[in-house]
């Protein structure tokens, strides 16, 4: 039986549990903002090729966000390999981890 659409996104993204594994800090000198390459283990499951970014907008706003490794289809589109939904609480809680990762 199929989980059904409506069940898939009922699941809360609380229920999330994970472990960055490694990290590497990428962002070029005088770049603003940051950019940290990462992998991680989320509910068991080991996703390698994530970034953490964070920067300005064109609009001079904040941003903080995890990208997922992807690939480019045949129609020029990229495609994520791997996706969680995350919240921006989860995202702040993922920046402390990779802080701590980087320190160590």
């Amino acid at each position: 039986m199929a989980i059904s659409k409506k069940k898939a996104e009922e699941a809360k993204a609380a229920d999330l549990v994970w472990e960055i594994k490694r990290a590497m800090d990428m962002t070029k000198d005088g770049a603003e903002g940051c950019t940290i390459a990462f992998d991680w283990v989320i509910n068991g499951i080991t996703v390698y090729g994530c970034f953490y970014r964070e920067g300005k907008d064109k609009n001079g706003k904040d941003y903080a966000m995890v990208s997922f490794p992807s690939h480019k289809g045949n129609d020029g589109k990229y495609y994520n390999y791997a996706y969680v939904k995350l919240t921006d609480d989860q995202i702040e809680a993922i920046s402390k981890d990779i802080e701590k990762v980087l320190e160590a």
